[in-house]
Parts: C-alpha cells; structure tokens; sequence
C-alpha cells in the first residue's frame, strides 16, 4: 500500500507508527506525582487503554517478527559463503573430515551432503573427501 503522502511503500510504515504512538494519551500527570488514589472512571479508563495498547503492541510485534524473518532470507540470499570458490570448500571440508571424531555416527562426507544441494554436488565431486572407507562392524559380524 503506497504512502498517501509520496506514494513511495517504505515511509507509511513509519508514518503508522507516529499515529499509534499518539494514539495512548499518558494518564493525568497527578496520578504519577503524588500518591491520590484513582477515581472509579480513570481506573476504567486507564484499564482500556491498558488493553489496547496491549493488543496494538501484539500487532506490532507481528509486524516485527514478520521483517525480522523477511531480514534473515535477504541475508541468507546475498551469504558470502555462496561465492566461495568449491575448491576452497573441499579444502575446508578435508580439514574438517580430519579432525572429527572417529566415533561419529556418521563420516563427515555424508553429513556435509545434506547441508544443500550446492554442498552436496561439492563433495560428491570431490575424491579428496572419499578417501576413506567408513564401515561400522559389530561384535557379532
């Protein structure tokens, strides 16, 4: 929905915002100095903006949670992990394959195979990975 202001899609956001934060008035200044009880209609009132403000911020977190999601797939779209180079993975993956612990349940390669496809094309690609025999034998075999 454009802004009705420059037609642009980025400001009404903002521009929502300074009409919300507006829209709950504080309570009477003598309520927060000095210790005079509240009458029966500023309680009354006092709860419904309580509750609207409660609800309103319920929306907002919504927003948020939705931009903060939106945020995390643009950084995941523009990683720079993306552009290494494969050869500088499988070098990485080789030396990581090198130090992991023998008792994992399962080698290194396969693990790093279903990271994603890119990665899974990397490694099978790579006869450096494969160097090894992994087999697991029981006590019965």
């Amino acid at each position: 929905m454009p802004c009705p202001n420059c037609s642009c899609t980025s400001c009404l956001p903002v521009a929502d915002l300074l009409v919300i934060s507006t829209k709950f008035p504080p309570p009477p200044s003598e309520l927060i100095t000095t210790n005079r009880a509240p009458t029966d209609s500023e309680v009354g009132y006092s709860r419904a903006i309580i509750n609207s403000a409660g609800e309103t911020v319920s929306i907002l977190q919504a927003v948020v949670d939705g931009l903060l999601g939106l945020i995390t797939q643009h950084k995941a779209a523009v990683s720079p992990l993306k552009s290494f180079p494969p050869e500088l993975l499988v070098e990485i993956f080789a030396q990581s394959a090198a130090i992991a612990p023998d008792d994992w349940r399962y080698p290194p390669p396969l693990v790093l195979m279903w990271v994603c496809s890119r990665w899974r094309r990397i490694v099978l690609d790579a006869p450096k990975l494969w160097t090894k025999i992994f087999f697991e034998a029981s006590p019965n075999d």
